[in-house]
């Protein structure tokens, strides 16, 4: 942890994080699950878009993660404010 002041902002961020990846995985899981339906295919399509969820959630997670690294490795502004997001 750091030795800045903190008022919640941390949280959120994480649990935004958080929420990011759940509904990255569960939109894929629900068109996974239409695709079985509409074809028949059952398991298939809900395997398949679990896989492209987990995927792309955690490419989203590493992402972000980068991110905030970057961000507590800079120098702070002398006006306080975080640096630019650059993505």
């Amino acid at each position: 942890m750091t030795s800045k002041k903190s008022d919640g902002r941390e949280f959120y961020k994480y649990a935004g994080v958080g929420f990011e990846f759940a509904g990255v995985l569960g939109v894929c899981l629900y068109l996974g699950y239409l695709a079985d339906e509409r074809w028949d295919s059952e398991p298939w399509g809900l395997l398949i878009g679990a896989g492209i969820g987990l995927a792309g959630g955690i490419y989203l997670l590493i992402k972000e993660g980068n991110r905030m690294m970057r961000e507590l490795d800079s120098p702070p502004h002398q006006d306080g404010q975080p640096p630019e997001r650059r993505d």
